[in-house]
């Protein structure tokens, strides 16, 4: 499980309420491993290691920390667990991550959250923050195909 969009903010310090929830779920019927993104914390696992703690998540076994350099850092870190250890699930907030772990042959669960998502992640980034006028005018369209759907007024659901 990644700590980054999952049990912690990308933007700051603050927990992810249903991340906590979901870490705290699985830690009572598996073993949790943790894959901090090797640029939070300065890179440093002793302050990951103190926010995690501070912050409640004390039930997994080890924090993982992938190559900063590298696409296939949480992969490769995956990979590197024991031999004889099965990997049940990998929970990432990634979807370019999620590809990579899929094609690997993981399951993999992508927890998606939009404010708790950094923009590269998001399908639709272009690489610079979207203009206000751009937001304004795709609220305006998908009201319009919301006020236009006929399932709408089709009679009982």
């Amino acid at each position: 499980m990644t700590i980054d969009g999952v049990l912690k903010r990308p933007d700051s310090d603050a927990v992810i309420p249903a991340g906590l929830l979901l870490y705290q779920g699985l830690a009572e019927t598996h073993v949790v491993h943790l894959a901090d993104d090797p640029h939070t914390f300065n890179a440093s696992k002793a302050a990951a290691q103190q926010w995690l703690k501070r912050n409640g998540f004390t039930k997994h076994i080890r924090v993982i920390k992938p190559q900063p350099s590298d696409r296939y850092g949480l992969l490769g870190g995956v990979q590197q667990l024991r031999p004889d250890l099965h990997v049940d699930l990998v929970v990432v907030a990634d979807p370019a991550q999620a590809s990579d772990l899929l094609a690997a042959g993981y399951t993999t669960v992508l927890f998606t959250h939009p404010r708790y998502s950094r923009p590269q992640w998001k399908p639709d980034y272009r690489g610079e923050p979207r203009a206000w006028d751009d937001l304004v005018a795709e609220i305006e369209t998908q009201d319009q195909h919301y006020a236009q759907d006929t399932r709408r007024t089709a009679g009982p659901l």
